[in-house]
């Protein structure tokens, strides 16, 4: 493999680990949804004493933590899955730029 066609081949798997990226990232962040939804719903409000003010409480806290951490249970196989598939692609875009000597700056992941 030619340095240019390492480059195009590096372009190609920086896409796919962002990809990978943002697929784990959207499955944790629904996770997080869903556990604050659950939360919220399972613990009703009486009244609201002022706009400004939470109507987040410390046992609503500990109700999220509970229905969060039982979410992850669930889904940990696809969470695992996701995460090693990460490591696996950040391994070989890392094997091939030292390989092909490739300096340029690795693009940042930003959730979109």
């Amino acid at each position: 493999m030619s340095h240019p066609e390492a480059c195009t081949a590096l372009t190609r798997m920086e896409a796919r680990l962002h990809e990978t990226r943002h697929s784990l990232y959207e499955l944790e962040r629904s996770l997080r949804d869903r556990a604050e939804t659950e939360a919220i719903h399972s613990r009703p409000k009486q009244h609201r004493y002022n706009r400004r003010m939470s109507n987040w409480t410390g046992a609503d806290e500990d109700a999220y933590r509970r229905v969060l951490d039982q979410l992850t249970d669930n889904a940990a196989a696809d969470l695992d899955r996701l995460r090693r598939k990460v490591e696996r692609q950040d391994a070989a875009i890392e094997t091939i730029r030292r390989k092909y000597r490739v300096n340029a700056a690795r693009p940042n992941f930003t959730p979109l």
